[in-house]
């Protein structure tokens, strides 16, 4: 698999460490011979920063995902900047997002590389919900944008408003007037979104699944799988694919 680079120095070289002999790793210094590498699919993946190339460099990586099928994966440190970014790139497909400063920044890499044919169920959701999240305000659109990322996920909505820098209600506010279903569902999609992989994927057990995805008890998952999907989370697997999956959980994010 060829794996086209257009990272910082840092970044590249976690990209290296993460790298297997499956893959040949290649890398521009610039965004208009990356395009033209989509373009020509002269590569089978792309990782690029979309927080540290001009405006202009964007534009132009921009114009091929609007038609390449290459996979893309978001490597980048989260500011405002790339938030509205990542919000923009996420439009245009489900593509796979790792942040620099996650623990085990090389094991996703690793790990992300792996399964960039089959999008998981967070960049499913964030591309059926960016078309809404790019009316956010800078700090709220940053804060949310973090959910679909694989780091610590806020416990309680207000946690999710202090990072944001807003009051809760406004935030309320604010997910009302783009179309979201809430503060609350936005951060119980986004967690729910990470149940798939561990549940159905590796087939770990419910229990497992709860501790790691950051639910206090097992029953507040059984809860949510419910409410959100349509059945519990021992269903989940017989019930329906992944993209079904991430259907139901953009229907229940999404005011329609």
């Amino acid at each position: 698999m060829r794996v086209l680079a257009l990272l910082p120095n840092t970044s590249y070289r976690m990209l290296q460490s993460a790298g297997s002999s499956e893959h040949t790793l290649l890398r521009e210094n610039n965004a208009t011979a990356a395009a033209a590498a989509m373009r020509d699919r002269a590569c089978d993946v792309l990782v690029f920063d979309p927080g540290v190339i001009s405006e202009e460099e964007f534009e132009m990586i921009l114009a091929p995902l609007m038609h390449s099928r290459v996979p893309v994966l978001l490597f980048t440190k989260l500011t405002p900047s790339a938030a509205r970014r990542i919000v923009r790139a996420a439009e245009l497909g489900a593509h796979e997002l790792v942040l620099r400063g996650e623990d085990n920044v090389a094991e996703l890499l690793t790990h992300k590389l792996a399964s960039l044919y089959g999008p998981s169920a967070p960049a499913h959701l964030l591309n059926r919900a960016a078309p809404h999240l790019r009316r956010l305000p800078d700090t709220l659109q940053t804060a949310a944008v973090s959910l679909f990322a694989s780091g610590p996920l806020p416990r309680w909505v207000d946690d999710l408003a202090e990072a944001s820098g807003l009051a809760r209600r406004s935030v309320d506010r604010w997910m009302e007037r783009i179309g979201i279903e809430g503060a609350s569902m936005l951060l119980d999609t986004a967690r729910l979104a990470r149940v798939w992989e561990p549940l159905v994927e590796e087939k770990r057990s419910v229990a497992a699944v709860t501790a790691r995805c950051g639910y206090a008890r097992q029953r507040l998952l059984v809860a949510h799988a419910r409410r959100i999907v349509g059945v519990p989370p021992s269903e989940i697997a017989a019930a329906m694919s992944r993209r079904e999956f991430s259907e139901r959980l953009a229907r229940a994010l999404l005011v329609h």
